[in-house]
């Protein structure tokens, strides 16, 4: 599998900055990253200032590759060569929904041969929550962040820094702090841990396997990605389901998969649950669902994996 990492941040907030002193430590590494920049209007512009630091580098300008530019981004995905020793990167632009765009990522089934994602989060020390009505935005973009970088961090005031400090706290923003040379040197760990891990399945689980398998394999749990996946068992009661997902840990930001209820077993539903707090919404799909296999997807920095291992693993045993 490929490496798939986000990097997420407001409009300004040093993305571009941070992937130039990014890529030259993955080269050192002997990881060949591939770069794709989503912005408004300027992607082309930002991707210039990139040229010399990969050899493949695209642009994708116009609205978030969360919505309005996802199939252009797909489309570059899905014509992306793995090979050994490869990365792909995506600047996402200012007000990407990160939340969404981890979840096209990780349930397209066209994107198999790509890892779940690593979301880094990039804070403007200078600006943080310093942006109106544009705070609770920028507050989603760092909370799914399995790591987090702290730009400008060397030019702010000690004291507005531990601002800054005390308000991820509150705010239990918990992805792990990494800089340049330190995340270049764990996105080489990782690429070459994925370098002969099989793609993700998506086709119906073999009955004699183990309802619960994960499809990123948990030695690589340290790479703290920014979501998990395990497979459901092929049908489960609606009321012991609905109940699971309320009970949720609070790491949990967002939960979104397909079931198979005892009651309608020929009927495959969609799901989603926001926050800790949020009912639980099934959405029909008939038949012709691209995606066939239960599974679940949880979003969210230092999910508890055990965790949601063994509480899946009871929807097997009794559901």
């Amino acid at each position: 599998m490929t490496p798939l990492v986000l990097l997420v941040g407001f409009l300004g907030s040093g993305k571009t900055t941070f992937l130039k002193a990014l890529l030259p430590a993955l080269q050192q590494h002997g990881v060949e990253p591939h770069v794709l920049i989503n912005d408004y209007q300027n992607a082309g512009v930002d991707a210039e200032q990139l040229r010399g630091l990969t050899e493949t580098i695209s642009a994708i300008s116009g609205d978030c590759v969360c919505c309005g530019s996802r199939d252009e981004l797909l489309t570059a995905l899905t014509k992306f060569s793995p090979a050994p020793g490869r990365i792909v990167l995506i600047e996402t632009n200012g007000t990407t929904d990160s939340e969404n765009l981890i979840e096209l990522l990780a349930l397209d089934p066209d994107l198999r041969e790509f890892s779940l994602p690593v979301q880094l989060s990039i804070i403007d020390t200078q600006r943080w929550q310093k942006r109106f009505w544009h705070n609770r935005l920028e507050r989603e973009q760092a909370r799914t962040g399995s790591h987090i970088f702290l730009s400008r961090a060397d030019v702010v005031p000690p004291a507005r820094l531990e601002d800054v400090e005390r308000s991820l706290g509150k705010l239990q923003i918990s992805g792990r702090r990494v800089s340049a040379p330190s995340f270049a040197k764990e996105l080489a760990a990782l690429t070459h841990d994925l370098a002969s891990e099989p793609a993700r399945e998506f086709s119906p689980p073999d009955p004699n396997h183990s309802p619960h398998h994960h499809h990123h394999h948990a030695t690589h749990a340290d790479h703290h990605f920014a979501s998990v996946e395990l497979l459901l068992p092929a049908q489960i009661s609606r009321h012991r389901f609905e109940e699971f997902l309320r009970d949720l840990p609070e790491e949990v930001l967002r939960a979104k998969g397909l079931v198979r209820f005892v009651d309608s077993p020929e009927e495959i539903f969609v799901f989603q649950k926001v926050d800790h707090a949020d009912t639980p919404q099934f959405f029909p799909l008939g038949p012709s669902a691209r995606i066939q296999t239960p599974l679940i997807l949880f979003i969210g920095p230092n999910l508890p994996e055990k965790n949601l291992h063994a509480s899946v693993a009871t929807l097997a045993t009794n559901p």
